[in-house]
């Protein structure tokens, strides 16, 4: 049995990377808690947007790091990470208050007794825009994470010491499917305490570890 060293490496790296950056599950974490949400796809989607944006900023670049600022680019980039993650916060304190005011409890009488119901608003009435589901907004949150500090060339240095080609094509395909991998993981593992009582106090923490995270990465690069 063949061991792809160089696969194995680079599945391994990218756990690292992905699962020891607080700043990519603060992002997630308010996503996954929502209701009714695919933890699965919200984590694939943050994933293969990850990977996009460090294939994007690589490319720039490797092509064009005399004409364009890619330094810049990925300080900004940092910088708007954090406001990302603000945004994230502050939206996922607006949902859980949402959800609070559609949620009422009202008191029957029956037979003399007094019972208390929760009724929930449905809000059907309402005129609904469709709007981006959760899976293409992590997409997208991934791919600013991808562009964003210069961990990721780092990280892709060993692409540089093999000295076949295979070989550094295997460490960037495990490198790939390291970085989905683990935040599919992380995403099914916090999916799981949508099912318990204390649910909107986790959706709170959520939310607040997005905003801290994001005050402090904004301070960090600014």
């Amino acid at each position: 049995m063949q061991i792809h060293i160089p696969l194995i490496v680079g599945f391994t790296a990218a756990l690292v990377h992905v699962l020891t950056g607080p700043d990519h599950l603060a992002a997630v974490t308010p996503l996954v808690l929502e209701r009714h949400s695919k933890g699965w796809k919200i984590g694939a989607g943050w994933g293969l947007g990850h990977v996009t944006g460090m294939l994007l900023i690589g490319l720039l670049f490797y092509f064009f790091k005399e004409q364009i600022p890619v330094e810049y680019i990925s300080q900004s980039s940092e910088r708007f990470v954090g406001l990302m993650l603000m945004g994230i916060g502050f939206w996922a304190l607006y949902r859980i208050q949402r959800t609070r005011r559609l949620t009422y409890p009202h008191t029957h009488e029956h037979e003399g007794e007094p019972y208390t119901h929760i009724h929930a608003h449905s809000g059907r009435h309402e005129h609904r825009h469709k709007r981006p589901g959760k899976a293409l907004t992590a997409f997208f949150i991934g791919i600013v994470h991808g562009f964003a500090g210069i961990s990721h060339f780092i990280l892709m240095l060993p692409v540089l010491g093999y000295r076949s080609r295979w070989d550094s094509v295997q460490y960037m395909l495990g490198f790939a499917a390291g970085i989905v991998a683990a935040m599919v993981l992380y995403a099914l593992v916090i999916e799981r305490f949508r099912r318990v009582k204390g649910l909107r106090t986790l959706q709170y923490l959520g939310a607040f570890f997005a905003l801290a995270i994001g005050v402090y990465w904004l301070a960090a690069n600014a």
